[in-house]
């Protein structure tokens, strides 16, 4: 008796629900007796051997390894705290602020039905879709999130910035994700999508001065250690909400600008497994 490949993959444990099964299967990870299945609804043997690539990864997506990345360079543990992740899409950063021990995260996106299923099952995690950043139902959220991750696409952080502070109700920690081709005012780069390397220094400076203010400072830059979409280079911001906060030095700031820069440049273009 044959059954389809999403009925197997959810019934024998692989994944949690059809439209996961149709995910991987899609992304032509799934494999029967050595072939790829094709379609979520082909018709399997039972006898047919599984195989699934990729299930050894930490995340479910590439986000988690950016944002894993960012914590260690900052050394920001974060165990025990109520997270709020805009911009969530499929959930690498929040499958990564779950699994480096936040207690709840609230995963917020415009969009709708992109959160991975593991997610969506998890009691620790508050699927927010169809929710802008500005949406004033993030300002009153209990418990209040003291930390938040920001990935978002076609918004600079300059104005998205100022938004999720309000969420994060003035206080706590922002772990900014920055898009270069989001932030760049030269008409030609964002056409392209090419950014001349002269570019990032200036641009990650104007940017701290612009979010650096008596409410908020910059307690960290980094780079992304996983390249973007076309193998476009990343970086991290660490900022802190609150009037006491103290942000890097002027030098200090300048030199972390560079050194981030510096390993940017120098990744690989990042690959699927």
């Amino acid at each position: 008796m044959k059954r389809r490949a999403w009925e197997r993959l959810v019934d024998e444990g692989w994944v949690a629900t059809r439209s996961d099964a149709e995910r991987w299967v899609l992304l032509r990870k799934v494999y029967a007796d050595g072939a790829p299945v094709t379609s979520a609804g082909q018709l399997l043997d039972r006898s047919a051997a599984l195989e699934m690539h990729g299930l050894d990864a930490r995340y479910i997506a590439k986000g988690g390894y950016k944002l894993e990345g960012a914590l260690d360079a900052f050394g920001l543990d974060i165990t025990g705290r109520v997270a709020l992740d805009a911009g969530a899409s499929t959930g690498g950063f929040t499958d990564c602020l779950i699994k480096r021990g936040c207690r709840r995260v609230y995963a917020v996106d415009v969009g709708f039905g992109q959160l991975h299923g593991t997610l969506r099952a998890n009691p620790a995690v508050v699927n927010l879709e169809r929710t802008n950043i500005g949406d004033p139902v993030l300002w009153t959220l209990e418990p209040a999130p003291t930390l938040g991750t920001v990935d978002l696409s076609y918004l600079s952080l300059r104005k998205g910035v100022p938004a999720f502070a309000k969420a994060l109700r003035g206080r706590g920690d922002l772990l900014c994700l920055v898009k270069p081709l989001f932030e760049i005012e030269d008409a030609r780069a964002r056409r392209d999508g090419v950014i001349p390397v002269g570019a990032y220094e200036p641009l990650l400076h104007g940017l701290c001065e612009a979010l650096s203010n008596p409410d908020s400072a910059i307690r960290g830059v980094t780079h992304s250690p996983v390249t973007g979409n076309g193998g476009t280079v990343e970086f991290f911001l660490w900022i802190t909400l609150g009037q006491e906060a103290d942000g890097l030095a002027p030098d200090i700031l300048s030199e972390a600008i560079a050194r981030a820069v510096d390993a940017g440049l120098s990744l690989a273009p990042y690959k699927k497994q």
